[in-house]
């Protein structure tokens, strides 16, 4: 016995959408900056400069995110990228953010093991008689 075929599919299912809204422009960017921004934190307990290069992406996602988050709410619906802008917001913000929580922590231990102090004095020459 064979059994009875498959019956349609119901409506709605299965199918490409028929309209995707577009990104607005610097959404795609805001993300993209704010992911790699997190990404290069790491580095800056390494060697110092991944500490800049993680603030100075994560400036940008948050701009390119606010700009297109205003583009997004000034075009009635007609552009999107809404989650994109804001996840390069919130991931710049919290690169920023640990950045400058890792710098100060850094420079607090600097300061305060005497190495900064000792390596100041080392680099200034002293006239010899």
């Amino acid at each position: 016995m064979v059994p009875p075929p498959p019956g349609p599919q119901p409506y709605g299912y299965g199918g490409v959408p028929a309209y995707v809204l577009p990104d607005a422009q610097g959404a795609m960017p805001a993300m993209v900056l704010g992911i790699i921004s997190l990404v290069v934190l790491p580095l800056g307990c390494c060697c110092g400069v991944g500490s800049l290069a993680s603030v100075v992406l994560g400036i940008l996602a948050i701009v390119f995110g606010v700009t297109s988050r205003n583009r997004i709410n000034a075009s009635g619906g007609t552009v999107g990228g809404s989650g994109k802008a804001m996840a390069g917001i919130v991931c710049g913000g919290i690169a920023v953010g640990l950045a400058a929580i890792l710098f100060i922590l850094a420079l607090a231990i600097g300061l305060g093991s005497g190495a900064f102090l000792n390596a100041i004095n080392n680099a200034i020459q002293t006239p010899s008689p």
